[in-house]
Formats: C-alpha cells, structure tokens, sequence
C-alpha cells in the first residue's frame, strides 16, 4: 500500500508540474501575437499622421524604430505559436507587414517633398488602405487564437479532472493507510502520551493563532498609535482656552481619559504582538514570589486580603525576572479582583520531575491560588484567548500576554478553578542548577 501511495503521489506531481508549466507559458505567450501585432500597427499609423501634420524628423526615426521591432518581433514569436494554422497567419502577417512597410515608407517620402500640409482625413484614409491587410489578418489570428485557446482549456480542465480522480483515490490510500497507522499506534500508546498528544495538538493551533493575531494586532497598534498622538496634542492645545468648570472641560476630560485607555490598549496590542525577548538569569523561584509579595501585601492588606508565601528553598530557575513578577502581578491582580474582600491569596513553590514542551526532567511549579469566586467553566475554555475577556474595561491580553511569555521561558501557564471554591494557576518552568547563578536588582 505504501509504494501505491507513493507511486501515485509521483505521478500526480509530475502532471501538475507539467500542467503548471504549461499554464506558465500561455501565460508568458500564448494567445496575445495578434492583439500586440494589431495595436502595434495603429501605433504606426498614428506615428505617421503626426509626421504628416508636423513634418519631424524624430517622428520619422520613430516609426522606423518601431516598425523594425515589430518586424523581429513577429520573427520572434513565430516559433511559440502552437498550430499549423497560427503559424501560416503569422507567416502571412509578416509579409503583409512587409508590404505595409514599404507603401507607407514611399508615403511619408511623398508627404515630405509635397510640402503643403492637406487635411489629415484622406492621409488617414490613405494610411487605413495600406494598414488594411495586416489588421484583417489580425482579426483571422485573433479567431485562430481563440480556438486554440477553447481547445487548451478543455484539454486542461480534462486533465484536472482526471488528476482530481487521481488525488481521490490517492487521499482514500492515505486514509486507509492512516487508519492502518492509527489503529496499530493505539494499541501502542499509553495514556500520559495521548494526553501529551492533545497537549501538543491545543499548543499548535495555540501558537497558529497567536501568530496570526500578533500580526494583526501589530499592524492595528501602528496604524492607531499615530493619529492617537496627534489628537492628544491637540487636545492639550484646546484645553488652554477652556473655561475652567465648564462642560467644554467636562467633555476635555473625558476626551483625554477616553485617549489614556486607547493608549494602554495600543500597549498592550504591541506588547502581545511582538513581547521583548527575555533576558534570562539564574534565580531562585523564593525570590520571585518573594519579590512580588513585598510588592502587594501593603495594597491587599487594605482590602483585608491576605498574602501568603509557601517557600522552598534552593529551587531554581533560568528566566527573567521582570516578565515572570509581571506574571505573577497579573495573576495576583485577577485573584484579588475575583474577591474583592476577606480572602486568601497563596504563591507556592514547588518542585518535581514530569514531562514538560515534550521533555522529561526537573520542573519548578509557581502557583498563585485563590479563595475567591472561581471561574465558570465555559469561561476557562477561552481565558487565554486574546482578546477575549468578561470585564468591562478589560482588552481580553492580560492572560493572553502571560501565556506567551511564559511560553517564551519554555514553560505552560495553566488554570484549575472551581465555581465559589477559587482558583490556582500554575506555571511550570524548567528547573536548573544553582551554579553561577546571579539576581538582578530590580
């Protein structure tokens, strides 16, 4: 079965190949001689009324430089038409053209020694006679064009239709020698590798739609950035002349808070779009979440939300610091929003060997757990979707943003929620060793 395929799928290539390099010559020459020949002989015969009418001499020059690369022209091009008839028209053209050449030289020698410059309609009628022939065997080109042309593309669309057979049961091979495959995989494959499986499948469509949407969204926050500015500035401008407390300077303001959020979405857009590539250092996973606890308790203590560290010491990890504690600040914030107040917020550390990016090996685990509300399941299908977002001023990559970057880092971002029991995030990241490890200061 796999030498059918294989011998199958080289034919169907090799009859495309020849079907395309056949489309690519009518393309570069086919089906056109008579229409160049034709506007090219107007060309001249408008050449020579001007010369008629202003007597040049560069007129003169240029009805015999185009003539003379009409003439190679068509010698040219004899050779790429296809039939016997094509080829006897385009014989017939030549002389013709030949003919039309000599009269209409003879012609504009006469004009010249005339001397008087007659009305330009029986020059015309004149130039017409001579040029006559050659149009009507232009027009006798064009119709055997046109039936060689019909000809082709049935020829062509006969061929496809058999190459389109051809690939049907081409693709029915592949998928019996798919199913083949697949059944025999099945038998082999144990559970955690058909998890990991799928794992890979949700990462690749993952990654397609984030290249897909970076692009967009850099594209968007370019064109956007610019006029953003230029109404800022002449908003600041206007502001000047307002009368203070007036509804003008109500409606000022809400112009320049209305600019300030487009501004954080055009960020946040070229931060999703192209995120800056990590500056990785050895740090300790404490010094993370230690780093951003110090940072939040003061804010959520206020709110009579309590920040917890669970620690373990000498675990640590090749990252950078400042795109993980954003991480980390965009977790914390989602947990204290869930809650609002009275509640409990957890980072813990963890560590242990799995399979992580299709590698088996040591794995630090950072989690940002909550007692908050929880998270609706049909919503954590979609919560690191970008753009995709259940608040009100949100732009939907926030999650989106922290997904990527810990993926950058070699890492997954994952969520467990249960509806009024809360939440944990986990990020996992490669662990490493301790040697010649080195903390920035932030």
């Amino acid at each position: 079965m796999t030498l059918v395929l294989g011998w199958v799928g080289r034919y169907t290539w090799q009859e495309l190949r020849y079907l395309h390099r056949g489309f690519a010559i009518v393309q570069a020459n086919g089906f056109h001689l008579s229409e160049h020949v034709e506007a090219s002989v107007l060309n001249l015969n408008e050449t020579v009324l001007r010369f008629d009418l202003r007597r040049d001499s560069a007129d003169r020059s240029a009805f015999q430089k185009e003539s003379q690369e009409l003439q190679q022209w068509i010698r040219t091009h004899q050779a790429t038409v296809t039939t016997l008839e094509e080829r006897e028209l385009m014989s017939q053209i030549e002389a013709a053209f030949e003919v039309f050449l000599s009269r209409t030289t003879q012609l504009m020698k006469e004009r010249e020694q005339a001397g008087e410059t007659p009305s330009p309609q029986p020059v015309l009628e004149r130039v017409g006679k001579k040029a006559a022939p050659v149009l009507a065997l232009c027009e006798k080109l064009k119709a055997a064009e046109r039936l060689e042309q019909t000809q082709f593309m049935k020829d062509s669309h006969r061929a496809l239709g058999w190459i389109q057979q051809l690939l049907i049961g081409l693709l029915a091979l592949v998928v019996v020698l798919l199913g083949t495959a697949a059944v025999a995989l099945y038998r082999g494959v144990i559970g955690p590798l058909r998890v990991e499986l799928g794992e890979s499948r949700a990462r690749a469509a993952r990654h397609e739609k984030l290249a897909a949407l970076g692009t967009l969204a850099a594209g968007v926050a370019h064109e956007i950035r610019n006029p953003l500015t230029a109404i800022n500035v002449r908003l600041h401008s206007l502001k000047r002349n307002l009368i203070a407390n007036s509804s003008e300077q109500e409606d000022a303001l809400v112009i320049g808070h209305e600019i300030q959020r487009l501004e954080r979405i055009v960020q946040e857009f070229l931060q999703f779009a192209r995120p800056g590539e990590p500056k990785l250092h050895t740090v300790s996973a404490d010094s993370l979440l230690a780093k951003v606890q110090s940072l939040f308790s003061p804010q959520l203590e206020e709110k009579s939300i309590r920040l917890n560290l669970e620690s373990m010491p000498d675990v640590w990890v090749r990252v950078d610091p400042h795109q993980i504690q954003q991480v980390l600040i965009n977790l914390i914030q989602n947990a204290a929003e869930s809650m609002e107040r009275d509640g409990t917020i957890t980072l813990r550390v963890r560590n242990r060997t799995t399979r992580l990016t299709g590698r088996t090996g040591p794995v630090v685990i950072l989690e940002v757990s909550d007692t908050g509300k929880g998270i609706p399941p049909e919503v954590q299908k979609r919560m690191f979707d970008p753009f995709f977002t259940t608040k009100e001023e949100g732009t939907g990559l926030g999650l989106a943003i922290a997904a990527r970057i810990v993926e950058t880092h070699g890492g997954t971002l994952t969520c467990r929620s249960e509806v009024n029991r809360g939440t944990t995030f986990t990020i996992q990241i490669p662990q490493t060793k301790p040697e010649d490890s080195h903390e920035p200061a932030t």
